[in-house]
């Protein structure tokens, strides 16, 4: 069997612990399908960053395809460029440029309740993206019924379910994975309510206030509160609720280089969580977690749907939130025992699925069949991972202050032609501004 060497166009942080895990997951699964022998992930870069002729060039002369996700990759205001019209920073001339399969994996149209559709070239650019595919798979059915409607007509059967591999953690991690966990009235939060939301009518005073009465009344009970912020917005919420002193436990899953595992460790034995994030249900989920949430975006009644429980996605503007939520966490709480079996079952599914999509993909690449196995990373090995992991990271960050550099340094050059054509001394043509610009840029060249 040939192992092919794929590009991973990727988004590495510390800030956002969905994001951790995400990217790292995707490759975890590519390079454990078929027993390690069918994918290789050569290199990877920050999909945000902008795709430059030379990356474009390296991808053709040393990979076989090109992997472009996980994640809520389609939506236009986060890393907003006129390149392409969603987070992947490669323009339509460029992406012709590319010469090698693309394989897009486990993305999300991450539109947020009531925003501004798609501007262009967005819809040339997917749908040229689907055509220089292999595989273009959907984290959820609604991603995948929606971004349908962007897709010329005769391509649209080609969109595909791909779940998020950080569902599947319970065989990413199977050490780690507890299948029975003590029947316990126990519940972890996290909530975030950002501007996107507010400006459609969502009163994030209210939603936060709310969720704390519920907690507050759940810990006069006996129950055990905990919070797990995953970024740092998140962090407004959790500095309320640690304010009411129930919080009994607190696991701050961003900001630090040793973060990668501590999530799928920390949701491993917890019964409950609620939160507003897509990968706070998709995460714990993974690790056999309760996953309840507020349905404040599209992707988290999309992701409850999908696991068979859409009233786990819980309107906060309804008139009976708090009854309701009080209502429903103490229901999955009496069922727990039976609801983490029926949920294992699920994260079987969407696991077959996934095998049988890499399988398709590798057959696609080579036109031979692969027989769907999985072999997971050792303890040690997610070590190594972890390490490589951050200096992949450094590298990008390398990478990132290179491009600047260079970007400045062009700007300069041309401030500096312009002058010297006007027929000004190269020793006063420069007004302040491209002076302070300067000196910084030589301190960096200088060490």
């Amino acid at each position: 069997m040939k192992r092919l060497r794929l590009f991973h166009f990727d988004i590495k942080t510390y800030g956002n612990y969905g994001d951790t895990l995400l990217f790292e997951t995707v490759r975890e699964l590519f390079e454990g399908f078929a027993g390690g022998d069918a994918f290789e992930i050569v290199q990877s870069r920050q999909l945000r960053d902008p795709v430059t002729p030379r990356l474009v060039d390296f991808i053709n002369q040393n990979v076989d395809a090109v992997v472009v996700g996980g994640g809520g990759l389609f939506l236009s205001d986060t890393n907003p460029n006129q390149r392409s019209g969603w987070q992947w920073n490669i323009s339509l001339d460029l992406l012709r440029r590319i010469e090698k399969p693309l394989i897009v994996f486990a993305v999300g149209n991450n539109r947020f309740i009531g925003q501004a559709d798609f501007s262009d070239p967005f819809r040339e650019h997917v749908n040229l993206t689907l055509e220089k595919s292999v595989f273009f798979g959907l984290r959820n059915h609604g991603s995948v019924e929606s971004i349908k409607e962007y897709i010329d007509e005769p391509n649209r059967d080609r969109v595909v379910y791909q779940p998020c591999p950080t569902t599947l953690s319970s065989f990413l991690y199977p050490d780690l994975f507890q299948a029975e966990i003590p029947h316990e009235r126990r519940i972890s939060a996290e909530s975030i309510v950002g501007k996107r939301q507010t400006r459609v009518g969502f009163d994030a005073e209210k939603i936060y206030t709310d969720q704390i009465d519920v907690l507050q009344k759940l810990s006069h009970e006996g129950w055990q509160i905990e919070s797990v912020p995953h970024a740092r917005a998140d962090m407004g919420f959790h500095d309320r609720l640690k304010e009411t002193g129930i919080v009994s436990d607190e696991s701050v899953l961003w900001g630090n280089r040793d973060v990668l595992y501590q999530g799928v460790n920390y949701f491993a034995d917890l019964p409950i969580i609620l939160g507003t994030r897509g990968h706070a249900q998709m995460v714990p989920f993974g690790m056999g977690t309760i996953p309840l949430s507020l349905h404040v975006h599209h992707k988290t009644r999309y992701f409850a749907t999908d696991i068979g429980h859409e009233e786990w996605a819980i309107d906060p503007r309804a008139d009976d939130f708090q009854d309701t939520l009080y209502t429903t966490i103490n229901e999955v709480h009496e069922r727990q025992p039976e609801l983490r079996k029926e949920l294992a079952g699920v994260r079987q599914e969407l696991f077959d699925t996934s095998m049988e999509n890499l399988a398709g993909i590798y057959e696609a690449l080579t036109g031979e069949a692969a027989t769907p196995s999985f072999r997971p990373l050792t303890a040690p090995e997610r070590r190594t991972a972890a390490r490589a992991y951050d200096s992949s990271m450094r590298f990008d960050k390398v990478e990132q202050d290179n491009g600047q550099l260079r970007r400045e340094l062009s700007k300069v050059r041309k401030e500096l032609e312009a002058a010297s054509a006007s027929g000004t001394s190269r020793t006063s043509i420069v007004p302040e501004g491209l002076r302070r610009r300067l000196r910084p840029l030589r301190k960096k060249l200088l060490g």
